[in-house]
């Protein structure tokens, strides 16, 4: 896979660049993810392709330019994506925290699959804090860097956890 992404390019726009960025992420390689993400709000001038000041993203047809949303909902799960990943079973958070972000910062409200909301604080690229709430979710191991736990929680509860 790294290959073929390589082989597609990183000096892209549109939902083809944000597509890559969460590929990139995916593959763990912050870098690269964040490079491609900001591609993506690279700005549009004067029609150009790009993103416009009101951020919808512009596709230049030569002598019109159309909107397309799908580069928008990329590059948003591209960045929720270097943040928090997940799969049934599983919460890994900050798995391609790109260097920009990693002094401090949080989020809140992140939907994690198997029926779980995470909230997270970092600083200096690992995580301090998270809260686990489950919106249906039972068990699900949560994984932080060298740290990995099991959580078992009741539907509407919430746990949470502090790293050193």
């Amino acid at each position: 896979m790294r290959a073929l992404l390589m082989a597609r390019g990183m000096d892209t726009f549109g939902w083809g660049c944000a597509w890559r960025s969460l590929c990139w992420s995916r593959l763990k390689d912050a870098d690269k993810a964040y490079q491609l993400y900001l591609n993506v709000l690279r700005p549009s001038v004067g029609n150009s392709n790009g993103t416009s000041a009101n951020w919808f993203d512009m596709y230049s047809q030569g002598s019109y330019t159309i909107f397309q949303i799908d580069a928008n909902l990329g590059g948003a799960a591209a960045a929720l994506e270097m943040l928090l990943y997940s799969r049934p079973g599983v919460i890994e958070l900050l798995p391609a925290l790109p260097d920009a972000w990693a002094g401090k910062g949080s989020v809140t409200g992140l939907g994690a699959r198997g029926g779980f909301v995470v909230d997270l604080s970092w600083r200096k690229g690992k995580v301090t804090s998270t809260t686990i709430r489950s919106v249906g979710g039972t068990t699900t191991e949560l994984r932080a860097g060298a740290h990995s736990e099991r959580i078992d929680i009741s539907p509407g509860t919430s746990v949470t956890i502090t790293l050193p």
